[in-house]
């Protein structure tokens, strides 16, 4: 999620809570000027204190509930998720920006509430209080998404919330500690800040240790051991015990400059003006455009250097996709600066619509491996362009582990299952070999890929190698 996208959540349930604060406001007025004092004969006035906490408190309570549940649809009714730091292990796996995001925002979305409760009311400077009214809160939210539909129940989503909420409490603390307290100011305040500074550590901690390793972390890999204690488990195949060296390789990946300049030299090549281009930058991948007439953009995937390309004049009056024989689809391709491999499987898929498959062809110390697809229009030009046809080089063989330490893994249930299922009754293995994926720092690793049988369904399960 970019910058600008979480700006404008924020500024959207602003608007939202600001609007709510409003319309309480108008009906708390009336109830107080015209049913309390007038018709009860009510004597207490609020402080200008508690009015404008009150307001800050209910603003922030709307404004939480509108990001929890305004900016989702109802596609997740009845999912759980009760796995103690799977989305830790999750964001580790894939280790993208996107993914860390939502941990740390969900730990920040509460903060605010640690710090108004104590400004509210003396007795929630009792620890227990504010955790107990943050834990009540979180558990009210994550209750109604499950009922709704709006997200997810997730036990990882209570426990940020209220690590937020306790790392605000500190905040607020600290500073009435200070204010307020001329004795063993120093051990009160290390206690309140304690939570802070531990998950900042923490944090800091796992990044460190990411950019210390030589490869990135495989998404394939498991974010928590599946319950397979009672699953029966068969083997058609007969595994190996010995550990080998694989050949671990790595993608052309890009930066943010290289990136841009693979495709101004690319549109440049094809005598488009890249004077004015814009750009809209993701997690790992960018989308670039020529907003002239035609426009034209490309996709490019940071990661492993694959690219969408897309010419819009295919929109024009007059031009439709056709069919073309491949020597004139090669002369085109090249002249974009795309080789295809004479090993490559080519197929028609539709109208003007060819596709170019390859499957682990080794070139020198390389492999090249992937899918392009191209459309042919009508004017006799390729305006669109899917590339993830990518070569792999070299980088050095590892040590890997052996087929048998893998099937232990599997066993012990660390590994990724994508059907929603409590238990599994029956697993069959029906063969394994070594394949290759792409990690989360560009490199390409090899994995063992257990062709499986799951209660009745075929399915692939990863363990990775290294």
């Amino acid at each position: 999620m970019r910058t600008h996208e979480i700006l404008g959540i924020i500024k959207r349930n602003f608007h939202i809570g600001l609007i709510g604060v409003i319309i309480l406001g108008i009906l708390w007025s009336i109830g107080y000027f015209f049913i309390y004092k007038r018709v009860l004969g009510g004597k207490k006035s609020p402080t200008k204190k508690q009015i404008i906490l009150g307001c800050a408190f209910t603003g922030y309570i709307i404004m939480v509930l509108g990001v929890t549940f305004l900016n989702r649809n109802s596609n997740f009714k009845g999912n759980v998720n009760f796995h103690f730091l799977s989305s830790y292990r999750e964001a580790w796996n894939t280790f993208t920006l996107r993914s860390w995001q939502f941990l740390i925002l969900n730990i920040l979305m509460f903060m605010p509430l640690g710090i108004l409760l104590p400004l509210l009311h003396n007795r929630f400077h009792e620890i227990k209080w504010t955790m107990g009214t943050a834990l009540g809160f979180t558990l009210f939210i994550e209750c109604l998404q499950l009922i709704t539909g709006f997200g997810i129940f997730e036990l990882d989503d209570i426990f940020n919330n209220v690590l937020g909420a306790l790392i605000g409490y500190g905040i607020i603390m600290t500073i009435f500690t200070i204010l307020e307290a001329p004795k063993h100011r120093f051990l009160k305040i290390v206690g309140y800040l304690s939570p802070l500074i531990l998950t900042l550590v923490i944090f800091m901690g796992i990044f460190s240790y990411y950019n210390s390793q030589e490869f990135g972390n495989l998404p394939v890999a498991y974010s928590y051991k599946m319950n397979i204690k009672n699953t029966k488990i068969s083997l058609d195949v007969e595994l190996n015990k010995e550990r080998n060296l694989a050949t671990v390789y790595q993608a052309p990946n890009y930066n943010k400059n290289s990136a841009e300049e693979f495709v101004t030299s690319f549109l440049e090549n094809r005598h488009i003006d890249t004077k004015n281009i814009e750009i809209n930058p993701y997690n790992n991948s960018a989308i670039y455009w020529i907003r002239s007439e035609p426009s034209y953009n490309i996709w490019i995937e940071y990661l492993d250097g694959s690219y969408r390309y897309t010419d819009f004049s295919s929109f024009d009056e007059g031009i439709e996709p056709m069919d073309i024989d491949q020597d004139t689809l090669f002369e085109e391709l090249s002249d974009f600066g795309i080789q295809i491999p004479t090993k490559a499987v080519f197929n028609n898929k539709d109208l003007g619509s060819y596709e170019w498959v390859v499957e682990k062809e080794i070139i020198g110390d390389s492999i090249m491996e992937g899918v392009l697809t191209c459309r042919y229009y009508s004017d006799n030009t390729i305006k669109e362009i899917n590339n993830n046809l990518i070569t792999y080089n070299r980088v050095k063989e590892v040590p890997i582990k052996s087929e048998t330490e893998a099937f232990e893994e599997l066993v012990d249930g660390k590994f990724k299952f994508f059907d929603s299922v409590d238990k599994i009754e029956s697993i069959n293995i029906k063969d394994v070999e070594l394949n290759y994926h792409l990690d989360s720092k560009g490199y390409y690793q090899p994995a063992y890929s257990f062709d499986s049988v799951i209660d009745g369904k075929e399915f692939k399960i990863i363990i990775p190698a290294l």
